[in-house]
């Protein structure tokens, strides 16, 4: 059995538009962290962290976007986890 991590959070009968990224969005069932005993102990110190550090990069940056349309963003795959390889902004 192989569990694919990039299929996570993907059922679009759970998330709204599962595939367009949204800090907005509800953080409600998702397994980012897993779930129940398997649940990651640095949840709450990740979560914390990403709060401080999206609400402080948009208060110091408030007009930051990105700088090419999203369809030209470069993905990596080539690793167990994939990303984005570069996000090219401006403000």
């Amino acid at each position: 059995m192989l569990a694919l991590i990039t299929a996570a959070n993907r059922d679009p009968k759970a998330f709204a538009e599962p595939d367009k990224f949204d800090i907005r969005r509800p953080a409600l069932h998702h397994v980012a962290f897993s779930y129940g005993v398997h649940q990651c102990l640095g949840q709450p110190l990740a979560r914390a962290e990403l709060q401080i550090v999206f609400s402080t990069l948009f208060q110091r940056l408030p007009t930051l976007r990105l700088a090419v349309p999203v369809e030209e963003i470069k993905f990596r795959y080539d690793a167990f986890v994939y990303g984005v390889d570069t996000l090219p902004v401006e403000w």
